[in-house]
Parts: structure tokens; C-alpha cells; sequence
């Protein structure tokens, strides 16, 4: 039988550097999807009769143009998935996780991260999706897989290349590694396709994404990107609950620990047994992927040391003064704060009151309230939160801007808006 083995194309965790390779997995970007598209006349000389992916979506999209081209149904075989990372799970640092491959390579199969897997599980299910592809009667199949998982089982499964050269050869996006034989009787390599590169200039091209993990992740991706977390006035928000104040400071000392070796900050505000928590990147200007990946760390020491998350706390509050001339007003109100004029805002550098924005209202309008307060909280919260105030004894005022912000009145008809990250469309728009 003969295998072709192929990485999946290009993603953002890719480019950001990261350890993606829990399930589902980062989608193909731009580069990903056009460097997909090359396989199917790379392998036009190929006779295929089976296709297979792992069940993490990027391999599925790397085989969705063969697929259409071919006529070929990929089967999805979770074994074919990456190497998982365990407690490292989007992190940028891969030095702990290349020590484990590299224990592996040298012969001992036991290394393993917290929360991932050993040599000896990871080779005992590759193998077994191999023996399934085997056992399928295909006498060619592609299969697309993950780059670690590929060196891996190749280095150790594979006879007529060097494992050092396993381990060391460039292995692109899109690369394709052809084997051949059987379980039985073993496999035998027959060639290294490195891949292709995708140029990046262009009108087609993708935007740069500067540094590692500097790309700024869309509201939805971001919002949904590290679970139990609140994207709330464009940063991530978690409250935690804890079985005392002591314990509450154990935790913010390990998030610290965990933050310097991320090499990332986080906001914390310490009340009792509560912990808050906010992440966001001020040098990419909103969320990116090192937030979630601090988040994701921050989750999993939450869980292991008993911390209870409180999904309907985390909220950001603001003031909006009503103006004809914001540039009259803002400086007052920069000095009796002590706080940053930024020339659109008012900021407190300690971030203890309330950010201060100025509403343009042309001409001044009598017997309307000037200032009213904006309550920033989580989109699932907004329902909830507008409910109670209104059984307060609250009346609705507007709701056409909804889901982005509704507009509502205490009984003598001071103002509040509740307001959430959906139903924006501008992408600047917060």
C-alpha cells in the first residue's frame, strides 16, 4: 500500500506560533486555503482511493479541494490528530513540549506533559488509524495529518530515512511524505515533499499579522475563544469565587507565575474571595492570542485549585456626557479625576473610576440629563440584567440599537444604557 502523508495548510496559530491542538482547532487562513488548493494538481498524477483527515477542522479544509477534485469522501480518523500539549495548550512557548518529542526520539516513550499524552499513547493510536487505513483495501491513500504527529510516527515507524533527518527537515504546510508497505510487514519511505509556499504580497494577500500572537482576534472569535471568559469593551473578563481570601491569594499568586512565564500581564482586582480578572493585548490594540492563551491557563488553574467562575459578575462601567463641546469640558474633568486626557476620553490610569466618553449633541438640550452610565457586561448577561432592572421598577426607553445597547430609566428618569459587543458593525466599534 502507499501513503501519502500530508500536513494541513496554514492557520492562524501557525503564524502566531502556537500550540493548537486541542479539538476543533483553528480554521485554514488565506495562505491555508491556497496552499490546500495546490494539492490537487500536485497529486494529479496520483491515483487515489481513499482520503482520510484528522477531526480537527484545519486537516478537513486541507482536504476539501482534493475531495471535490477526487470524488473522495474523507474519513475522519481522530487518531491522525496532533500531539496534544496538555497544559500548554496555546502557548507560545514551545520549549517544554519539543523536551517531551525529544524524550520520545531518544527512546523514552513515558515523557509526557500534565494533560497530555506519552509516547506511547500517542504511537498506539497513529498506529491504529493506520491500521484502519490498511485494513480499508485502498492501495493508495492520502491522509491529512499535523506536523509533530507526522515527524513522529514517521522517525519512529518508517525504515529507508534517518531519524535525525526525520526530525530536523523542514516540513512546510501542505508537505507530503510518500510510504510504502503495510503494518505487517512494515512501512518504507519513498519521498519528502517540503511543501508550497504561498507568496504573502498582493492585493490577495493576507494582512500582516505582526509579532506572535499579536493579531487582533475578531469580537465573535474573541468572545468565543477561551471559554467561561466575557468579552466585554474589547477585553476578556472572568470572575472567580473562592472558598476563602487566602485561597483567592494562593490563586493570584500562580496566575502571576503563570502571566511571567507567558511572558503577559493581566489586570486583577482582589475583593475578599473574589478574584477579577481582565486580558487584553494594549500593544496590538484588543484581544489576541496570547490573552487566550493566558486565559485558557488561567481556566485550568481555576479548576485545579477549586475556584468557582461567576459568569454573570463580570461587567466594565462607563460615564457619556452629553456635549456640544467636548474639548470645553474634558479637561475639567481629566484634572478633578487625575486622570488621561486622551483627546476623545477621559482615562483613569489606575483604572479605579469609570473610563469618561463625550457624546456630540450639536445644540444643548434642556430637561434632559447630561451624564448617564453606560453598564458594559457579557452579551448571555443582557437579558438577565435588563430584566431586573426593570422589575426594579425601571422603564425601557429605546431598544432599536439592540443587541448593542438598549437605553433605560430609573422612575424620575435618570438614564442607563446596558450594552454588550454584538450588533456592531464597525469593527473599531467596542
Amino acid at each position: 500500500m502507499r501513503l501519502f502523508l500530508v500536513r494541513h495548510g496554514r492557520t492562524s496559530s501557525n503564524v502566531d506560533r502556537l500550540l493548537d491542538t486541542a479539538f476543533p482547532g483553528a480554521d485554514l487562513d488565506a495562505v491555508g486555503r491556497a496552499q490546500a488548493d495546490t494539492l490537487v494538481e500536485r497529486l494529479a498524477g496520483v491515483e487515489l482511493d481513499a482520503l482520510y483527515a484528522s477531526d480537527l477542522v484545519r486537516t478537513q479544509q486541507t482536504a476539501a479541494p482534493l475531495s471535490r477534485e477526487r470524488g473522495l469522501e474523507p474519513a475522519i480518523l481522530p487518531g491522525l490528530r496532533e500531539i496534544a500539549a496538555g497544559d500548554q495548550e496555546m502557548w507560545p512557548v514551545w520549549d517544554a513540549y519539543v523536551g517531551v518529542l525529544t524524550s520520545w526520539a531518544t527512546g523514552d516513550l513515558t515523557a509526557k506533559r500534565p494533560g497530555g499524552e506519552s509516547g506511547e499513547e500517542f504511537l498506539a493510536r497513529f498506529d491504529g488509524a493506520i491500521s484502519e487505513i490498511a485494513a480499508s483495501g485502498a492501495k493508495a491513500a492520502a491522509l491529512v495529518s499535523h506536523g509533530a504527529a507526522l515527524r513522529m510516527w514517521v522517525g519512529g515507524r518508517v525504515s529507508g530515512i534517518e531519524p535525525d533527518e526525520v526530525a530536523h527537515r523542514y516540513l512546510g504546510n501542505t508537505a507530503i511524505i510518500q510510504v510504502e508497505g503495510d503494518p505487517e510487514s512494515g512501512w518504507r519511505f519513498v519521498s519528502w515533499d517540503e511543501g508550497t509556499e504561498i507568496p504573502t504580497a498582493g492585493p490577495d494577500a493576507p494582512a500582516p499579522r505582526g509579532e506572535p500572537g499579536a493579531f487582533v482576534l475578531g469580537r465573535a472569535e474573541a468572545s468565543s475563544a477561551a471559554p467561561g471568559w466575557r468579552l466585554i469593551l474589547g477585553r476578556l473578563h472572568l470572575v472567580t469565587r473562592w472558598p476563602d481570601a487566602a485561597t483567592a491569594l494562593t490563586f493570584v499568586s500562580r496566575v502571576g507565575e503563570i502571566a511571567v512565564a507567558l511572558g503577559h500581564d493581566v489586570d486583577l482586582d482582589v475583593r475578599g474571595d473574589r478574584v477579577g480578572l481582565a486580558l487584553s493585548s494594549a500593544d496590538a490594540g484588543g484581544v489576541t492570542h496570547r490573552d487566550t492563551a493566558l486565559a485558557h491557563q488561567i481556566t485550568t488553574l481555576t479548576e485545579a485549585l477549586g475556584g468557582e467562575p461567576e459568569p454573570t459578575l463580570p461587567a466594565a462601567f462607563e460615564l457619556g456626557i452629553d456635549t456640544a463641546d467636548a474639548d470645553a469640558i474634558r479637561p475639567f474633568w481629566a484634572a478633578v479625576l487625575a486622570a488621561v486626557d486622551t483627546g476623545d476620553e477621559v482615562v483613569d490610569p489606575l483604572g479605579r473610576a469609570p473610563r469618561i466618553w463625550f457624546q456630540d449633541i450639536g445644540t444643548p438640550r434642556p430637561q434632559r440629563n447630561r451624564i448617564h452610565l453606560d453598564v458594559n457586561v457579557a452579551h448571555d448577561a443582557a437579558p438577565a440584567r435588563i430584566e431586573a432592572a426593570l422589575a426594579a421598577g425601571g422603564r425601557l426607553l429605546d431598544d432599536s440599537a439592540a443587541p448593542a445597547w438598549w437605553v433605560l430609566a430609573d422612575a424620575d428618569g435618570n438614564e442607563a444604557c446596558v450594552s454588550t459587543w454584538q450588533g456592531r458593525e464597525d469593527p473599531d466599534d467596542r
